[in-house]
């Protein structure tokens, strides 16, 4: 007798009233990811994303892809959808489809994994309402499509497992690919499966089409992943060089980059575990709570006497859920891979909340009610006392589409002709957006670092892609070259400014040297702000910046 050999059907104790109330938790999930997705401004990532879909041909679509740390897939997609429209919202809506989707299949591939509905339940109502799901499904990134197809992929394996079917099998390749297309975190999440879906078939023999089929899909597989590795990652450090994500402080993401001259690996590990946990749910204590609920899902899964005639059964789903924390671990020590409080690592989500969910049904002894009762109540926390500033996300109130709509109307007010808009690059993929419109944006590149185009009788310059933010410090000297590099007449108006993630800088200028003493911010809530600059050349560096 096999571990997994019970009725695919008897396993789900299927009933269409539970359903019916889990689709209409999705459609809830839907309409807020939808309200979310009109509500605000393009941040600079989905600006930049768009921009590089935003081509007269899709090869040019594919060339300006692989200046993205990204597989190509949103932009294949972006460049046929914009076609139809180009409003934010419409932009958008495949991300917020894909992340309702997702929490309609993770809620049944819980279903297929435990067999109890209280875990789906609890599955379901995190996966729909905690704020980073939400926020990561309203936005033109990729996430939300690695995880739609990840979970997929994992479901379709379970069934594959369970009825026998190369039908499902197929599909669950299918979506792998495509969730490798999507995103390079579904590396590890397809090693994860690959060790996983081994160890099924040493316990639970299925039919030759079936493991034929899998050994075909994983080959197939592999084969995308070398393909996207020789010539997409080993050709981004031409496009960022210096190696930015080894670099201490100055890179957002050096923080969750192990660097063996800062910490240990145990505390680095320790630290971006909680981290993960704390990033899922946008709230300090929900996330040390869930990380602590989800180390107790897996140890009632290793000392679980529920199923006592097939305790094999457990391990492997606890192999299944530490797996890839582990896998992520390798690539930590390997240096090829971020760990802790980052989208980067949402993928983890999948298994973390599914180990959550399992402690939380125990707990409620298995009754649905009060498991969906308790998540909500985790839910709820996470919305009224969360912490929603993280490595890359944005407060909605801050990023308002009236925010956006009034610093361009003054842009258009106030800048003429002769003038020109100096800003960083992230900057400029929004002003390409936002101030250009719909058109493909012709940008020329410098030898000197910048980049400038025309939109709308306005001339933009900016910083290139090997700069971030500017930055008080920096500032004057960017500026100083600039002008060179332009040969910018002093009678010329140069008016600066600054939508990404950085915000302040006019003020720190202002405040903290002489020679922008002159100058008045105008600033549309904290992430967009403008200001004109004095007559006259920057020399010096504001001693006190940071």
């Amino acid at each position: 007798m096999t571990i997994f050999d019970r009725p695919f059907r008897e396993r789900l104790r299927s009933g269409a009233h539970p359903d019916l109330l889990a689709a209409t938790v999705v459609a809830a999930g839907f309409c807020w990811r939808l309200w979310l997705a009109q509500a605000t401004f393009f941040n600079t990532d989905e600006a930049w994303h768009f921009s590089v879909a935003n081509q007269n041909s899709l090869l040019a679509a594919y060339r300006a892809s692989l200046t993205l740390a990204h597989p190509p897939l949103l932009i294949f997609v972006l460049y046929f959808w914009k076609h139809l429209g180009t409003s934010d919202i419409f932009l958008r809506l495949p991300g917020v489809l894909a992340g309702a989707t997702f929490c309609w299949v993770f809620y049944k591939w819980l279903m297929v994994l435990f067999g109890r509905r209280a875990v789906a339940w609890c599955g379901l109502i995190f996966a729909a309402f905690l704020p980073p799901m939400i926020v990561l499904s309203a936005e033109l990134r990729q996430y939300s499509w690695m995880l739609l197809f990840a979970v997929s992929a994992a479901y379709f394996l379970e069934r594959a497992f369970a009825e026998n079917s190369a039908r499902a099998i197929v599909l669950s390749s299918l979506c792998l690919w495509l969730a490798i297309l999507s995103h390079y975190s579904a590396f590890l999440f397809a090693a994860t499966l690959g060790i996983y879906a081994i160890l099924r078939m040493m316990w639970q023999t299925p039919s030759r089409a079936v493991i034929a089929l899998w050994t075909m899909g994983q080959a197939i597989g592999v084969a995308l992943a070398v393909f996207l590795v020789k010539t997409h990652v080993s050709k981004l450090g031409a496009v960022y060089p210096g190696d930015p994500l080894r670099r201490f402080g100055d890179f957002y993401l050096a923080d969750v980059y192990f660097h063996a001259g800062k910490e240990s690996l145990l505390h680095f590990l320790y630290r971006g575990t909680f981290g993960i946990f704390r990033f899922i749910c946008a709230q300090r204590t929900a996330g040390h709570l869930t990380t602590v609920l989800f180390l107790a899902g897996i140890g009632l899964l290793l000392w679980s006497k529920d199923d006592s005639a097939q305790p094999q059964r457990s391990r492997l789903l606890a192999l299944l859920l530490v797996l890839p924390f582990f896998i992520n671990w390798v690539a930590v020590v390997a240096g090829v891979y971020p760990y802790g409080r980052t989208r980067q690592c949402v993928f983890l989500a999948i298994f973390g909340l599914a180990g959550v969910s399992l402690c939380l049904a125990r707990i409620s002894a298995n009754r649905a009610w009060l498991a969906a009762c308790l998540a909500g109540a985790i839910v709820a926390a996470c919305h009224l006392f969360g912490t929603p500033h993280s490595l890359d996300t944005i407060v909605t109130a801050e990023q308002k589409h009236e925010h956006m709509e009034a610093a361009i109307g003054f842009v258009r007010n106030e800048v003429s002709p002769s003038d020109i808009l100096f800003t960083d690059k992230p900057t400029s993929f929004q002003l390409m957006h936002y101030l250009c419109g719909p058109q493909p944006v012709s940008v020329a590149a410098s030898d000197g670092g910048f980049d400038s185009f025309q939109c709308n009788e306005i001339h933009v310059i900016s910083t290139d892609l090997n700069d971030g933010s500017l930055t008080a410090h920096s500032f004057p000297q960017k500026l100083r070259e600039m002008e060179r590099r332009y040969n910018v007449d002093t009678a010329t108006t140069i008016w600066v400014v600054q939508a990404a993630w950085s915000s302040g800088l006019g003020e720190v200028l202002h405040t903290q040297s002489q020679d922008f003493a002159g100058i008045e911010p105008h600033v549309f809530d904290r992430y967009i702000e403008m200001f004109k600059l004095p007559p006259g050349p920057a020399f010096a560096a504001p001693s006190q910046a940071r």
